[in-house]
């Protein structure tokens, strides 16, 4: 059995198996974890190549399929990815309130998992942007809940990923054979052009990122956390690849002053923007665009620390992010308006969600004590040695950001002449206080985040 057949083909026909059975939630749930946590353990434990023992029964775990005459290829420089990725669709569905969450999340978010890691396998890459654009066509049918559903963030949403696609496709194919001849420059200076464009719109960098609050405002925030915490991840691997695939866009002296600038542009945007914005929905699309600033600019240091960072930063980034959405998310089940003047004196109402906020955005904000803080911190230390001039401007970014915090945090807590209450569930209450629980060891341990994938060291690809 090949690994693509393991991690992709399987998860996208139990999905649709599992569309039969959208009457049935808790049997879609305890199903989709069931999934979700075989492929995760196996991911980690087995390595690709070897042979996978279950008692008397051996599979050989092959790195290929080959399909409609293309490949698909899992390597285990791609086991940390798929580790990753699978334990986050198994945290989700481990926190899944049925009764609030439409049902075919389950069968779509396995499909559209399947879909963006065979973006990531896909041979030649140009085909990843065929594949996102599947998944991108799955996301709208996730996240299309009502008839009056504000449709122009989903619309636009649509639009510019729908635009993504052809200027990837286009990039692919004026390049052509030129990875062995690199003369033509003016042919490579338009390749990387319509490459920019496209990875921009991706990771939703400005002036690309209009659409990304606009997305997050009109959805529910549990599927907004459960996308944004899959899709800049798998778009930041694909490009990676990419670039480690090309030795004259690797070696070109224009790309890490281009990855700084846009790295600090995306901070002190995110920072300035949310700083005014009142709506929690839109700060929640915020810390996705704040988090990605920050991806650029570990890239930007262009050494194997600098990729490694990278990785260990997933972890934090995507509990920070699933812990935001699911605080907003029982607010927004109690009644809640997700917005500062709605969310009023929460913290009697819902005390627990509060904290579930405030926490993951001070996490995300880079507060010590808390688990973005260590990566923070070596990142800029080392972008202190090459740019101190950055450090200013992000420096900045972050200020503006932690105003639109300390706003909201002056609103959850605003005295009112209600009696304080526990209004939250039980579960609600065990999901947050593991979620705030984990941000904190991460933080007073980063070397936690270090040893969880030490065992992928070895495999990580080497971009410099």
């Amino acid at each position: 059995m090949s690994a693509p057949v393991l991690w992709i083909i399987f998860p996208i026909v139990a999905s649709a198996i599992l569309l039969f059975l959208v009457r049935y939630p808790r049997v879609l749930k305890i199903s989709g974890i069931v999934i979700s946590t075989i492929l995760a353990l196996t991911a980690i434990l087995q390595p690709i190549g070897n042979v996978l023992r279950i008692g008397s029964l051996s599979v050989d775990i092959t790195s290929i399929m080959y399909i409609f005459g293309r490949s698909l290829l899992l390597e285990n420089t791609d086991r940390f990815a798929l580790s990753l990725i699978y334990s986050t669709l198994l945290i989700y569905l481990l926190a899944l309130d049925v009764r609030s969450v439409p049902a075919k999340f389950v069968p779509l978010s396995l499909a559209i998992t399947g879909l963006l890691i065979a973006a990531l396998a896909v041979q030649p890459f140009l085909y990843s942007a065929v594949l996102v654009e599947l998944a991108v066509l799955l996301m709208i049918l996730m996240v299309k809940e009502k008839y009056h559903q504000p449709e122009s963030g989903i619309i636009r949403f649509l639009v510019y990923q729908s635009l993504a696609m052809p200027s990837i496709l286009f990039a692919g194919w004026i390049l052509g054979g030129n990875q062995a001849s690199v003369s033509d420059e003016a042919r490579l200076l338009s390749a990387v052009v319509f490459l920019l464009i496209g990875f921009s719109i991706w990771l939703a960098v400005f002036p690309f990122h209009s659409w990304l609050p606009q997305f997050s405002q009109a959805i529910h925030p549990y599927l907004f956390s459960f996308l944004f915490s899959l899709f800049p991840v798998i778009s930041l691997l694909i490009i990676m690849n990419y670039i480690s695939s090309l030795l004259w866009l690797r070696s070109a002296a224009y790309l890490t002053p281009a990855l700084t600038v846009v790295g600090v542009i995306m901070v002190v945007t995110t920072g300035i923007l949310g700083s005014v914005d009142k709506d929690l929905k839109r700060l929640l699309a915020y810390t996705v665009l704040l988090e990605t600033g920050f991806s650029l600019l570990m890239l930007s240091i262009r050494s194997e620390q600098g990729v490694q960072l990278l990785y260990q930063s997933f972890i934090p980034r995507i509990l920070s992010l699933a812990l935001l959405g699911f605080s907003l998310a029982v607010g927004s089940n109690h009644g809640i308006i997700l917005t500062n003047a709605g969310m009023k004196g929460m913290g009697k109402k819902l005390p627990f969600a509060t904290t579930g906020i405030l926490i993951s955005l001070i996490s995300i904000t880079g507060f010590p004590l808390f688990a973005v803080f260590p990566i923070r911190f070596e990142l800029l230390t080392q972008l202190g040695q090459t740019s101190s001039s950055s450090l200013i401007w992000i420096a900045l970014g972050l200020a503006g950001f932690l105003v639109g915090v300390v706003k909201l945090f002056m609103m959850l807590t605003a005295p009112d002449r209600e009696k304080p209450e526990i209004n939250e569930k039980i579960s609600e209450i065990v999901i947050i206080g593991l979620g705030v629980l984990f941000l904190i060891l991460f933080g007073l341990y980063p070397q936690l985040t270090g040893l969880m994938i030490k065992p992928f060291y070895a495999d990580i690809p080497v971009l410099w």
